[in-house]
């Protein structure tokens, strides 16, 4: 955001409040000041008696992972490229991370920052690297490390090649400051969510399948890995400690990966265990004091900070400390199902795929608090002190509320309104599933997870994705006929199979078809728990059931559109969708989610979304593209008109908004140079965009409306046997006085386009304006 925006938010409050926000602006100045001074004198890794001994407690039982047997050559070969640090992250193509590696650079924008090391196993190559302060107990760690082990590069950004610094602490860690560095790229590879899938090919090697390497190759891999990032990560320095959420997400990661190892009996040495859990309760001490809460709008981050919180209090050993943790985490985890998911289910994000991201994180947490041994729920009820809780948002005094679990004699902390808000957001999910398995791309897709416990990848030959992604022109680390595994983001149907672990919906099943782990996971981890459905026998998920307008109000709006004259003020246009072959609307069901502002249409061939509403974000909408009236249309299986995706967040802000302007939309392009006032707000901001409003949503078809000018402009859809009719009205440009164009449908790029996350462009030339 610009400087004219702040000065106008100031501006806007009464005085008293901007004298507290100077006086609390200049407190946290001053603590910020001392801590980083702190920090650079004295270590900043925790001693052995500041954090609770004892070994971590286990969640994960072991489950029959036949379903990889099929698949085995895909693991093999995927947990190969782990094995030797080759990473395929946000575009980057599998690349090999290491220090003094080539970068091939973004867009033009290329970085020379990254050096060689002499490697040795005292450390020394770590000298003028780590600070002094720390730089002994990190060499300490170091020689922890095998002595063939070679050092993933942490802190780099292997697309630019730009280097943040492992001595700079981690609130100075600049990002968004030169063009086409991507401060996500060091994040999510730092996540480490690659190493579940290590505890698998364990398993598989220990049951001799080919395509392996030997079975202890893996927990030793693991193992490395952990402490190659301990000893070159020291706390609060670097990159990887300036985003509580990555941080969060990282230690739930290392944890359930830990397990799943253990489950299958593997065994790791008492100097690493010593290590790893000093790592852990040093992450739960990091979130605690880095949340990112806000009283007026908190978003996943915040979400990612409460769950990754959970999973440290869960496994670390019962203390005052840990209690309180757990106590707090299992609150805000409460609060935020409430604030961020809509009663529907629907996530508040206003994007499909955040959707994903945060059910996620839900349905994890949930199931570890409902499988939680009887001695941490004593901590829930009488034996944690909020006292210890030192930071906003308050926990409150104990007990926490515990209600009865239908159909036993069990207590948990989640009220009936949260467990039916979880079971909706795998309907959410399951409804707006295509039948390629693909959701509709509706606002940013970061392709973000939370554990990928079971990824899904199409094969393909490098050639073939260099055919496909431009991303990876000038990509020469594998050869053109070497194996290109391509992660699918748009297959969201291991959250469904997740959340059914805990409800067993034959609905969920029939979507998911067989195979998916995560719903044994869930139900293991649960400890076999069932959760009650909110839908009685024979009742249809409340989705199917909403209906917006009558009959009349169709009828009325109808004839109001066809009977708008072609004037200079206003225009009338027809978009119509032929489609071979009839019965387009045979069997035709509909689901609505006004709430999050989408709308389907489902019959044995057709698939079409409408997206109309809210921003998201409580009116931010900094995650929401201008995408009103957009559309996505599945035929017979085959996607016509799909959305192009995100492509970047902060390293190329022309190309950021480029992608989320309506021009990137199958959208009616209504905005024109207004569109740019919005988009200039900031990154992830469409604050004060203008919001559809859906009139009329049934059978007969669908309206919506958009104010502009002092008139609104209206938006119809109806659905024939053979064709699909799009009517619009609008205003002239204001600027230029020339008609808008309704819909962007000209032909797009044979080549798909870069992105983290999507599959690129995918409109084609549709219909015929009218």
């Amino acid at each position: 955001m610009n400087l004219k925006h702040y000065l106008q938010k100031a501006i806007s409050l009464p005085p008293h409040l901007i004298i507290q926000k100077m006086i609390g602006k200049a407190q946290r100045k001053l603590k910020f000041l001392y801590q980083r001074q702190h920090d650079t004198w004295y270590s900043t890794y925790l001693t052995p008696d500041s954090f609770p001994w004892g070994r971590l407690d286990r969640h994960f039982q072991p489950v029959s992972i036949d379903s990889w047997n099929s698949r085995s050559k895909l693991l093999g070969s995927v947990t190969s490229y782990y094995l030797n640090h080759r990473f395929d992250l946000l575009g980057s193509g599998w690349v090999q991370v290491k220090h003094g590696m080539y970068c091939r650079g973004l867009e033009g924008y290329r970085y020379e920052m990254g050096s060689s090391i002499e490697l040795d196993c005292k450390g020394r190559w770590l000298e003028n690297r780590i600070n002094s302060a720390n730089l002994a107990k990190s060499q300490r760690i170091w020689h922890l490390v095998d002595k063939n082990y070679t050092p993933i590069d942490w802190h780099l950004d292997f697309k630019s090649g730009y280097r943040w610094s492992e001595n700079t602490w981690y609130l100075n860690i600049p990002y968004g400051h030169k063009l086409g560095v991507d401060i996500k790229v060091p994040w999510e590879l730092a996540r480490m969510q690659h190493l579940p899938q290590l505890a698998w090919a364990y398993v598989l090697a220990g049951k001799a399948q080919p395509g392996f390497a030997p079975s202890q190759t893996y927990p030793r891999e693991f193992r490395n890995q952990v402490l190659d990032f301990i000893a070159t990560n020291p706390p609060r320095f670097g990159v990887n400690w300036r985003c509580t959420m990555d941080i969060g997400i990282r230690v739930a990661n290392w944890l359930v990966s830990y397990d799943l190892f253990r489950a299958y009996c593997a065994e790791f040495d008492t100097e690493f265990e010593t290590e790893f859990s000093r790592s852990i309760y040093q992450h739960g001490w990091h979130i605690i004091n880095n949340l990112e809460w806000s009283p007026k709008l908190r978003s996943n981050h915040y979400l990612a900070n409460v769950v990754g919180l959970l999973f440290v209090a869960a496994y670390l050993p019962c203390t005052p400390t840990t209690n309180a943790w757990l106590a707090f985490a299992i609150q805000e985890l409460i609060n935020e199902v409430e604030s961020q998911f809509y009663p529907d289910g629907a996530n508040f994000e206003a994007s499909t795929s955040y959707h994903r991201l945060s059910a996620e994180m839900v349905i994890y947490g949930t199931a570890l608090v409902v499988g939680m041994p009887p001695e941490k729920y004593s901590a829930l009820k009488e034996e944690y002190d909020y006292r210890l809780h030192k930071v906003r948002p308050p926990l409150q005094p104990a007990p926490l509320a515990l209600y009865p679990l239908a159909g036993s004699d069990r207590l948990i902390p989640f009220p009936d309104w949260y467990i039916e808000r979880l079971e909706k957001m795998a309907e959410f999910t399951m409804h707006i599933t295509k039948p390629n398995n693909h959701v509709p791309q509706i606002g940013d897709n970061d392709s973000g997870r939370f554990l990928k416990l079971q990824p899904l990848y199409h094969q393909m030959s490098v050639a073939e994705a260099k055919a496909s992604y431009a991303n990876l022109d000038g990509y020469t680390d594998l050869r053109d006929d070497a194996i290109y595994w391509d992660e699918d983001f748009l297959d969201h149907r291991h959250l469904v199979a997740a959340i059914n672990g805990l409800f067993g919906r034959d609905d969920f099943a029939r979507l998911t078809g067989e195979g998916w782990l995560e719903t044994d996971l869930i139900r293991h981890l649960a400890k076999g728990t069932r959760l009650p459905s909110y839908l009685q026998p024979g009742q249809h998920p409340a989705a199917e059931e909403v209906r917006i307008g009558t009959k009349e109000d169709w009828q009325k709006f109808s004839a109001k559109l066809d009977s708008l004259p072609q004037t200079q003020a206003q225009s009338r246009q027809v978009l119509d969708i032929s489609v071979p072959g009839s019965d387009l609307d045979k069997d035709l069901k509909l689901y609505a989610y006004p709430d999050f502002g989408l709308y389907l249409y489902r019959s044995q061939r057709l698939y079409l979304a409408i997206r109309c509403g809210y921003l998201g974000q409580n009116g931010n909408g900094g995650h929401a593209h201008n995408d009103q009236f957009s559309i996505e249309l599945n035929l017979d299986g085959e996607d016509w008109i799909s959305d192009p995706g995100t492509y970047l967040y902060t390293p190329l802000p022309e190309r950021r908004n480029e992608y989320r302007s309506s021009q990137a939309h199958f959208a009616p392009q209504l905005l024109a140079e207004r569109e740019k006032k919005y988009l200039s707000q900031g990154l992830f901001t469409l604050n004060n965009a203008p919001e559809g409003e859906c009139v009329y949503f049934g059978s007969d078809g669908f309206i919506g409306t958009l104010r502009l000018n002092k008139e609104p402009t209206y938006h119809s859809l109806k659905i024939g046997k053979h064709s699909i009719d799009l009517v619009d009205t609008n205003s002239r440009d204001e600027l230029s006085g020339q008609p808008r164009i309704l819909y962007c449908s000209q032909s797009e790029p044979n080549k798909k386009t870069t992105t983290y996350f999507s599959n690129g462009y995918g409109k084609k030339t549709i219909g015929q304006n009218k």
